[in-house]
């Protein structure tokens, strides 16, 4: 029953499919220009990203640590490390590409906002997925 609960595919599952959904909405972002018209368009695609990136993440770790070495407080700090690592690359792939500064942001207060959105999904990903255990009455 506690393996149930701490099962890794629905986190692994849901935060596929929204990584597939971010990457087809981000492309007809990218056809329609819709970074350039709507610079705010960013925050939410950031946000959904972190969410989804710490759902994989969830999923991988409870794949990792089985059930009886499972401790909410270490998912937390697992979870926002690998949104930040994953979100921090991505930050590199735009500094690469100029993509930050491309719509006339500034380049500093655009990575703190991004990583800060990033962080935000992947929090949210831990408070919609952490396992809540509550002890059985003694009857």
């Amino acid at each position: 029953m506690i393996a149930e609960k701490y099962s890794y595919k629905l986190p692994f599952f849901i935060g596929a499919i929204c990584a597939f959904i971010l990457l087809g909405v981000n492309t007809l972002a990218e056809f329609f220009k819709i970074y350039s018209g709507y610079q705010w368009f960013d925050n939410p695609m950031h946000f959904i990203g972190g969410f989804s990136v710490g759902l994989l993440g969830i999923g991988i770790l409870r794949r990792v640590f089985s059930a009886e070495r499972y401790e909410n407080t270490k998912q937390l700090i697992y979870t926002v490390l690998i949104v930040l690592a994953v979100g921090t690359v991505w930050e590199l792939i735009e500094v690469y590409y100029k993509v930050s500064v491309l719509y006339g942001g500034d380049f500093w207060t655009d990575t703190y906002k991004d990583l800060l959105m990033d962080t935000l999904g992947g929090i949210l990903s831990y408070i919609c997925f952490h396992p809540l255990i509550k002890k059985q009455q003694i009857q």
